[in-house]
């Protein structure tokens, strides 16, 4: 089961807007691109506001089931006077196995017999708040579908009643997939995290949930309680402090206990450090992570704040990268190495626990931290979090964080309907009133800007991109079309070469505002042509109204004899592949061999099509690399 859509309504500066994930592309991977202030973070406290996992629900100061208290959903500038409901629908998919799963649950646990037959293949949620005069009066939650049942030794099928209603809504609702929203203060880690203290605040408590699902993916069976705080909290240690040491070093629990933190440590190590090598590239040969250890005096805080000691002592863990015979605090390294470490620990173990229902990862403007390269590996990563029936959003104003290959499962957050003010004083003058946070998807918004010249660029300019001193001395290879660019990347990544910087236009004739570009800020380009007539007079055209030299603009011939276009790189075997993978009988089209490509890229599954493509790709790629070769 998974999330098609959520729709929102007066949820904060929310009006009425509707999120759909249906993957394009393969990739269960989302970007929710904007400006500062655009409302990108409300949008995600709305989705995270309908299935809220447990502790990342409690990171928002609601209880473990509301994620943002209701209270502060309201729209600001209603606040008290607010008379209507705040609302989210999720829609979900259902697969043949979910409509099994939930048949067998309705009859095990409610002996509650559904027609499977008329169970649809998408199910709405709906979750609201009801408000008069700004004040909360009652929350609903109704699962919108029509269903068929039976109980007990009824013959004919019926509607079931309100309280079976009710209790058909519990059961579906447990296998819906989990929202964990992981705001940019989580990424803050603490120097000490409590096993035992509970009282110490949202953040402790949520990285002692990260902590267990440590411990479940070692697959031992270990827990906090059963391993390590009853151990710390047994009776015979409920004394003052100054007594507790005498006790404990008479026991051989804290070897019991450091076995099990040893374990944690080692998996640690294994997974954060492996994935740093893989994403990165660098040796991470001699390092390791160490969980220590230690117990503390017992404190308990009252209603007031007032900190009084007791004789129920504390536990907590430190993580601390060890490099040789150095050792440092986590918090002694770069923001950027502490937030991926982080990161890894979120979602690595949290996704492995066997027991866990799908998780769909909610990220607001992650690895802002890491340098423009690194953020840009780290998107590659993403896919494999992502996996089955999970899925990740992820919140940018980055270009570095855009993956191209997903600009079709994109989506632009403004939050009015005409473009930001270009003034700070403008933006804070605004009346509250007048911002409508809307999610448009990327296709979307391309069609609203039709007089756009890159497939790019409305992000480019939605995120007032301007060159740096640093990217006036990048290279670009501009091809005429998405089919173009999707082939190409294909090529690269099937012949595990190294990448080429290729951006997609509009067509043979788009190309006016970005060569002026190129050549204003004396870029290394290759811009690339279909070698048809209009290719050929396109060319001459840029040649003569901006300067380019000639064998800066090119048609795709010049570069490998026979090409009219990069299409043509696909012999008839490769096209039978791709027949075969879309499962159609006939050639496939043009859009059908795009998607093929797209899809095969968002998935990160290129295999090779046939000897005359890898062949006729090789050469074509070589040439272009001696083309950009200074």
């Amino acid at each position: 089961m998974k999330y098609k859509s959520f729709r929102i309504r007066n949820f904060k500066g929310i009006k009425d807007t509707t999120v759909s994930l249906e993957s394009l592309t393969g990739a269960n991977v989302f970007a929710f691109v904007g400006l500062n202030e655009s409302g990108k973070t409300t949008v995600l406290e709305a989705i995270h506001s309908f299935s809220p996992d447990k502790a990342t629900s409690e990171l928002l100061g609601g209880d473990e089931e509301t994620g943002v208290p209701f209270s502060e959903r309201v729209p600001r500038h209603q606040l008290s006077s607010f008379s209507g409901d705040v609302s989210v629908s999720a829609t979900l998919i259902l697969t043949d196995e979910d409509k099994s799963k939930i048949a067998q649950l309705l009859f095990d646990d409610e002996k509650i017999t559904v027609n499977t037959k008329d169970l649809p293949s998408e199910l709405t949620f709906e979750r609201q708040q009801r408000f008069e005069d700004g004040d909360f009066v009652k929350s609903y939650f109704t699962l919108r579908a029509s269903l068929q049942i039976k109980t007990a030794s009824q013959r004919k099928w019926r509607e079931p009643t309100v309280e079976e209603s009710a209790r058909i809504r519990n059961v579906v609702y447990q296998l819906t997939p989990d929202i964990c929203y992981f705001p940019t203060f989580v990424f803050e880690f603490p120097d000490k995290i409590y096993l035992t203290d509970l009282k110490r605040g949202e953040l402790s408590r949520f990285y002692r949930s990260v902590f267990q699902d440590i411990l479940d993916y070692d697959g031992k069976g270990f827990t906090i309680e059963k391993d390590i705080t009853r151990r710390v909290r047994n009776e015979t240690l409920n004394v003052p402090w100054l007594q507790f040491f005498g006790l404990w070093s008479k026991k051989d629990d804290a070897p019991k206990i450091q076995h099990v933190i040893d374990r944690a440590s080692s998996t640690v190590s294994k997974v954060v450090f492996g994935r740093w090598n893989k994403i990165f590239g660098e040796d991470t040969h001699g390092k390791e992570v160490v969980i220590t250890f230690d117990i503390s005096e017992g404190e308990t805080k009252d209603k007031s704040g007032v900190i009084s000691k007791t004789t129920e002592h504390d536990i907590f863990i430190s993580f601390v990268i060890r490099d040789g015979t150095r050792r440092f605090n986590v918090n002694d390294r770069s923001l950027g190495f502490r937030w991926f470490f982080a990161f890894m620990l979120f979602t690595q173990f949290r996704v492995a626990r066997s027991n866990s229902r799908p998780l769909l990862f909610l990220f607001d403007e992650p690895a802002s931290n890491l340098h423009a390269a690194a953020q840009q590996k780290l998107v590659d990563c993403f896919p494999q979090i992502a996996q089955k029936n999970h899925a990740l959003i992820y919140t940018t104003h980055s270009h570095y964080m855009i993956e191209p290959k997903w600009l079709e499962q994109t989506f632009i957050v403004t939050n009015r309907s005409d473009t930001p003010p270009s003034s700070v004083l403008d933006a804070v003058s605004l009346d509250d009133e007048s911002l409508d946070i809307q999610v448009t998807s990327y296709r979307s918004f391309v069609d609203r800007h039709p007089g756009q010249t890159s497939y790019f660029q409305p992000i480019l300019d939605r995120l007032e991109v301007v060159p740096s001193r640093f990217d006036i001395k990048r290279a670009s290879i501009v091809v005429e079309g998405k089919s173009d660019y999707y082939i190409l990347r294909y090529a690269m990544k099937m012949l595990r070469r190294d990448d080429l910087p290729i951006m997609p236009g509009l067509g043979a004739g788009t190309f006016g505002a970005l060569a002026a570009m190129h050549v204003g800020w004396n870029l290394n380009f290759l811009f690339i042509l279909d070698a048809d007539k209009q290719g050929k007079t396109e060319r001459l055209r840029y040649a003569l109204d901006f300067g380019i030299p000639l064998d800066r603009v090119v048609t795709i011939n010049t570069l490998l004899d026979g090409l009219v276009q990069i299409e043509d790189l696909i012999d008839e075997d490769a096209l039978d592949g791709i027949r075969k993978s879309l499962g159609i009988s006939s050639s496939p089209s043009k859009a059908q061999i795009r998607r093929f490509f797209q899809e095969r890229l968002a998935g990160d599954d290129c295999p090779k099509l046939s000897d005359g493509f890898a062949k006729s790709a090789t050469s074509l790629l070589d040439a272009i690399k001696l083309r950009m070769s200074p």
